[in-house]
């Protein structure tokens, strides 16, 4: 059992105001750590230019599918990049979420290392909409850019353009992409931490309900997305926006979502 913690439910309010703050900018830290991973290539798509180019700067037209073949070499490298850098958002969410909580509300080390290994276990078997997990995930995105690389040098090597206009439009690929990257970093980064702000939750003595806060700063037309229902929901007769700390449903409410998650403490304690 935890020891009585002697916390009233305006200073545990402020606790998770000034956690939501640093969230926000370590999120901000993550999604530019996420692109900068996923664009590492693009140094090796310059190589594998140059090695095919002739001394003018182009390509031969009978040499493209031998440039396109090299590009799965490329595709395969931002998935090991993409996967490497989302489990570290992910672990990285997690126990900053915990470390923040976990003094809090009498967690104990040994339930801290259980919270962190539940959470990661979660996120990275978790299921979309499309029934892929975050692995598959990371691939799909992988795949996609691989895909408008090969257009936009096939389209290169065609009309006769050399490597320095390659790349430019390459360049233009990784830019317009970034939001991809930004959002699936986003998405598993924020589900970690509302999964990992529950399962302390369900850990503690304290803590018997949750309160669910939709994303209204970061959507447009908030009033159509599903976090904004669930935060005007009274599920169980407490009040809108009040969830026992097992409902999985609001921790991911909607790719994106930016919601959050925070404790109302058992009554016992104050």
């Amino acid at each position: 059992m935890a020891q009585k913690v002697l916390t009233t439910q305006a200073e545990l309010d402020e606790i998770f105001a000034k956690m939501k703050r640093d969230y926000g900018a370590l999120t901000k830290k993550q999604e530019a750590y996420a692109i900068r991973e996923i664009e590492r290539v693009r140094g090796d798509v310059s190589n594998l230019l140059a090695d095919y180019a002739d001394s003018d700067g182009t390509i031969k037209r009978r040499r493209l599918r031998q440039v396109l073949r090299e590009l799965d070499e490329v595709e395969m490298a931002m998935r090991a990049n993409g996967e490497q850098a989302l489990n570290k958002i992910v672990k990285e969410s997690t126990e900053f979420t915990t470390e923040n909580i976990a003094p809090v509300i009498g967690i104990s080390a040994s339930q801290v290392k259980i919270v962190n290994e539940h959470v990661f276990k979660y996120i990275v078997k978790r299921f979309d909409a499309n029934g892929l997990v975050l692995s598959e995930r990371i691939w799909g995105l992988s795949g996609e850019i691989r895909d408008e690389l090969s257009t936009a040098i096939r389209s290169n090597i065609i009309k006769g353009e050399g490597i320095k206009s390659m790349m430019k439009d390459i360049s233009s690929v990784y830019s317009a992409d970034s939001w991809k990257v930004r959002r699936l970093a986003r998405t598993e980064s924020t589900t970690a931490h509302r999964a990992a702000t529950s399962y302390n939750a369900q850990e503690s003595d304290i803590v018997n309900w949750v309160q669910f806060h939709d994303g209204r700063g970061g959507h447009r037309n908030h009033e159509k997305h599903r976090c904004y229902e669930l935060a005007n929901e009274d599920r169980y007769g407490k009040g809108t926006g009040i969830y026992k700390p097992k409902d999985t449903d609001i921790w991911l409410p909607h790719p994106n979502c930016t919601s959050y998650i925070t404790y109302i403490i058992d009554e016992r304690w104050l």
